[in-house]
């Protein structure tokens, strides 16, 4: 009976599309949530590349005015950033930095504290990113070639299972957008043609070779001032800015005596003979106060006259570092 009963089982086709099933179906399901995840990835890298094109353009075509609105372009014509803002404040430094390997300047989004104000604007872009979104924005000036350069990544969750096929555990996305002012260009090119003829003929090249002549030392040296008191220098100090001593009052009802107030409004100190410990107690305190008023002075320098060639007790390097940060302007006077 065994004998006879092998071949009918190998003969008979009855269960046959059940083995094949339970071999083939775990392959398929398999391949589908492959397919599923793959997907998901493509589909989160190309969103994360969509919002860094986005945003990179938008911060370019608002770059020349931080307050801009990024997704509209409206602002108020009384809000700019300045008639310099090029020249000083945004990085013209970085097109050195291929040749000194200086690094342009980058900061992570989303931010909400900047200082600076290409930081600022970089940090602008963190409204535009949904949650979940964080990255890099990035800032090089090459004087011709301005580029903002924005980088994005975002957390892809995958089954533990899966995590031990797949390795990618983040998708991201990289856009950069160059900076474009015609405007700018514009009016550049209306102001070169404009005075270049009106320029032009004005000082011969025989006078113009004449007048890049550095002039002698001793025709800078000028009269020699000796020095000697506090009220001496003062004294000096109020012909040299054509200034006038004053008394202010400080907000916290303290008197100020500025040894030369000149026509700009700027106050200048002179000091001879102080300590830095009399001038941190004294004096510091109350100029700070008439600095963060902003009515009664527009500005504050520190004159420092040295008893002689050799003296270098005043100020000290910590304490001029201070005084400049606390928006002082230091001077030192052989």
């Amino acid at each position: 009976m065994r004998h006879r009963c092998r071949p009918r089982f190998r003969e008979g086709e009855q269960g046959s599309f059940t083995i094949e099933a339970s071999l083939v179906f775990p392959l398929l399901l398999f391949c589908t949530i492959t397919l599923l995840f793959v997907s998901l990835y493509a589909y989160q890298k190309v969103y994360l590349q969509q919002i860094a094109r986005t945003a990179a353009e938008r911060l370019a075509f608002s770059w020349d005015n931080s307050h801009k609105d990024l997704v509209t372009g409206n602002y108020l014509p009384a809000e700019t950033d300045g008639l310099y803002f090029r020249l000083t404040q945004n990085n013209v430094l970085d097109l050195f930095g291929r040749l000194m390997l200086s690094e342009a300047t980058e900061i992570e989004i989303p931010s909400k504290e900047a200082g600076a104000l290409v930081e600022r604007k970089l940090a602008r872009i963190s409204s535009l990113l949904p949650q979940g979104v964080t990255g890099t924005a990035k800032f090089s000036n090459y004087l011709l070639d301005q580029q903002v350069e924005v980088r994005l990544q975002k957390a892809f969750h995958l089954s533990p299972i899966m995590s031990r096929w797949f390795s990618a555990t983040q998708t991201g996305g990289r856009a950069v957008s160059h900076v474009v002012e015609p405007v700018e260009l514009i009016r550049l090119t209306d102001i070169t043609r404009t005075y270049f003829k009106t320029i032009k003929g004005r000082i011969s090249p025989r006078k113009a070779r004449e007048a890049l002549i550095e002039p002698t030392q001793d025709n800078l040296a000028g009269p020699s001032i000796t020095i000697k008191s506090e009220r001496q220098a003062a004294s000096y100090l109020r012909s040299l800015v054509s200034g006038t001593e004053v008394v202010l009052t400080t907000e916290s009802g303290k008197n100020r005596t500025v040894d030369a107030l000149d026509a700009r409004g700027i106050a200048h100190q002179a000091f001879y003979s102080m300590t830095e410990s009399q001038l941190r107690a004294e004096q510091m305190p109350k100029d700070i106060e008439l600095l963060n008023q902003g009515t009664q002075v527009k500005g504050v320098v520190w004159h420092f006259f040295k008893k002689d060639a050799n003296d270098k007790s005043m100020p000290s390097g910590a304490f001029r570092k201070e005084l400049e940060r606390k928006g002082i302007v230091v001077v030192i006077h052989n």
